[in-house]
């Protein structure tokens, strides 16, 4: 977090050391303690309340935790940046919905020849998604 090493952790110990003491020391390492707790809470406490605030209970949003946050912030990122699974996802919708416009087409074809359903199929795809655009012709 703050990208302290050893030496710099054992040179404030020893500064702290100095200036106060060996008596006052553990009291002082509690008080330390106690404050990251409740500053830890306090954090937790916004964060809940933030998320209810702004309800987003209904984005599918990782669960916000004090302890994980960077952890899956980059999880989340990484999910919305898989731009090839989310075109392979879309792919297969799109190879789904046009093998269920050409089997609708060919289905309703020969049977509305004559007798003013030749609007059925327009009629029948209007109920669907509209036909996927193909990513090579943009």
């Amino acid at each position: 977090m703050f990208n302290v090493g050893l030496g710099e952790i054992l040179i404030i110990v020893l500064v702290t050391l100095l200036l106060f003491g060996p008596e006052r020391l553990p009291e002082m390492a509690r008080q330390a303690g106690r404050f990251l707790g409740r500053l830890r809470l306090t954090t937790q406490d916004a964060l809940d309340q933030l998320k209810e605030e702004t309800d987003l209970k209904d984005l599918n949003l990782p669960d916000l935790r004090i302890g994980s946050l960077r952890s899956q912030a980059r999880d989340y990122v990484r999910e919305l940046m898989d731009v090839e699974g989310q075109m392979a996802e879309l792919e297969r919708e799109r190879e789904q919905l046009k093998a269920a416009l050409d089997a609708e087409q060919n289905g309703d074809g020969p049977k509305g020849a004559g007798d003013g359903a030749a609007a059925g199929p327009e009629a029948g795809t209007a109920d669907l998604a509209p036909p996927p655009v193909d990513p090579e012709a943009t």
